[in-house]
């Protein structure tokens, strides 16, 4: 199996925005060999030098993310997709944080649709559902079986 580094990003003080983290907990629950979950919580670029000082075959950064889909969604995508998606607990864009590593690790960005936000800790019912549905997929190492994300467009 191919050594699986999980960046879990995301406000545990925002409710949905607090999926990454929330993905954390479940994943180091239950520890294993090839999958290493590490809580980015919102700053992801502090993990940057021990991305290049050990880099793993694959990177998946899971987060919140407002991709206009119903509450709980999971979608797939690229960091060229990050560019026109609404990622809010972190400032620098994933695609900027992570373009001097897309030729060396295999990276792929996994997104939930976020249904509230605000000041708070717990998930909503949807969020929470999509974490531990999330956690199932890979730890059985079937991340690419993910719907990936395709953006809406309007027929001009």
């Amino acid at each position: 199996m191919k050594k699986i580094v999980v960046w879990c990003v995301g406000n545990p003080l925002m409710r949905d925005d607090g999926v990454g983290p929330a993905l954390f907990s479940e994943l180091a629950s239950e520890p294993m060999e090839h999958l290493e979950p590490v809580d980015c919580e919102t700053t992801p670029e502090n993990w940057i030098a021990r991305l290049r000082q050990s880099p793993p075959e694959v990177l998946l950064v899971a987060d919140a993310a407002d991709m206009g889909l119903p509450g709980g969604s999971i979608r797939k995508m690229s960091l060229a997709d990050t560019g026109n998606i609404s990622f809010s607990s972190h400032g620098m864009p994933l695609s900027l944080l992570l373009e001097p590593f897309r030729n060396k690790i295999e990276i792929a960005v996994i997104a939930v649709q976020p249904l509230e936000r605000g000041f708070g800790e717990e998930l909503s019912p949807s969020a929470a559902q999509a974490v531990s549905r999330l956690a199932r997929i890979l730890r059985s190492d079937r991340f690419d079986e993910l719907e990936p994300y395709q953006e809406k467009r309007s027929p001009r």
